[in-house]
């Protein structure tokens, strides 16, 4: 009789991918937000915040089913996405301003129908600034294992909690501590809610909550919730029209979506703080990636039995917003015609700042 160990082990490694997956996509999103400036874009700002409150919600749920099953779920310290960042499904994700590209990368990140041409290297956005991409962790759980979707890759993950689950027993599977999952009561979001997951039905319903809210499907626009699927919030941005309850997938028909790309603060694609010569440029962006990373290991802490850290978490993304304010306002010298902008990268002081406090 198997022993589970392997599928087991196997599983924690899937749902850890899983929770740096969601995390990945959340600094590209926060770029193509940030880089709007003030009143425009209205209607592009509210498609972008509500998928980055919800990406934060499938990082929850990913990790309340890893908890779940005794793992310990981490996004801080050499778990931290750098970018470009391949995902899974061969997507790669750069930190770009809002654009035309970003928002088509955006409609391939959720959804794999969507003919989707990579950014090349001598793309006007990214002349110059192509760096070595990052993979993915979950491409190193199984070098054979090629998700074609986001969605693909949590059926994977829900395949192999039921054949663990068969193989082993649920309540043996099932053996996390139950006060490690972080409940509605630190995390609470309009477009969504936590799941407290004990078993495999609350497993299955947490990571299909996940697809669900991003992919859709082509056939099904809105979830349970009656909200639009990531993809199509995006594809509304792209087509300059809303969706009616009435319309077919593919061809939305309600008013206008207005979207301006000129409006936006023209961010140096995929920039690093080692770019940034000038001091207060280096000041700036040396107070983002603090924040960033502060904000990571509250998020650490919050998955790992201290959920009410979430609460100064929040805190910490506003402050990430201003700090990545100041930076998107300010020219690059060596760049013409480019702003700076936050980098997202890991501040390795930051956990003995902010330890004592956690």
């Amino acid at each position: 009789m198997s022993t589970g160990v392997v599928s087991t082990a196997r599983l924690k490694a899937l749902l850890q991918a899983g929770v740096e997956l969601e995390l990945s996509t959340i600094p590209p999103y926060l770029c193509a937000l940030y880089s709007l400036r003030p009143m425009t874009n209205a209607e592009a700002s509210l498609v972008i915040r509500s998928v980055v409150v919800e990406e934060m919600l499938h990082m929850v749920l990913a990790a309340n089913v890893l908890n779940a099953i005794g793992g310990e779920p981490h996004v801080a310290d050499g778990h931290a996405p750098r970018y470009p960042h391949e995902l899974p499904t061969g997507v790669v994700l750069h930190l770009l301003p809002f654009s035309r590209e970003a928002v088509d990368t955006f409609l391939k990140v959720e959804n794999p129908a969507h003919p989707h041409r990579a950014l090349e290297a001598d793309h006007p956005l990214l002349a110059g600034r192509n760096h070595q991409r990052h993979r993915a962790r979950c491409l190193d759980v199984d070098e054979g294992f090629h998700p074609a979707s986001i969605g693909d890759f949590y059926h994977e993950v829900i395949r192999e909690l039921e054949a663990a689950a068969a193989d082993i027993g649920e309540r043996t599977l099932f053996c996390g501590d139950p006060t490690r999952q972080v409940t509605r009561d630190y995390y609470y979001a309009a477009g969504g809610r936590s799941i407290l997951v004990g078993d495999l039905d609350s497993a299955r319903a947490a990571l299909n909550e996940i697809v669900e809210q991003g992919e859709g499907d082509m056939g099904a626009m809105f979830d349970d919730d009656g909200d639009l699927a990531h993809y199509y919030r995006f594809q509304q941005l792209r087509d300059g029209r809303s969706y009616r309850r009435s319309d077919d997938a593919g061809a939305p028909t309600g008013p206008p979506v207005e979207v301006d790309y000129d409006a936006v603060y023209p961010m140096i694609a995929n920039p690093r703080s080692e770019e940034y010569r000038v001091p207060g440029l280096q000041a700036a962006a040396a107070g983002a990636n603090r924040t960033w990373s502060e904000l990571l290991l509250q998020l650490d802490a919050a998955f790992n039995g201290r959920p009410a850290a979430l609460l100064p978490a929040v805190h910490s993304m506003f402050k990430l917003r201003d700090q990545s304010l100041v930076l998107l306002a300010n020219p690059m010298p060596d760049h013409p015609g480019r702003n700076a902008g936050p980098t997202f990268e890991w501040d390795p002081s930051a956990r003995a700042e902010l330890g004592m406090r956690l």
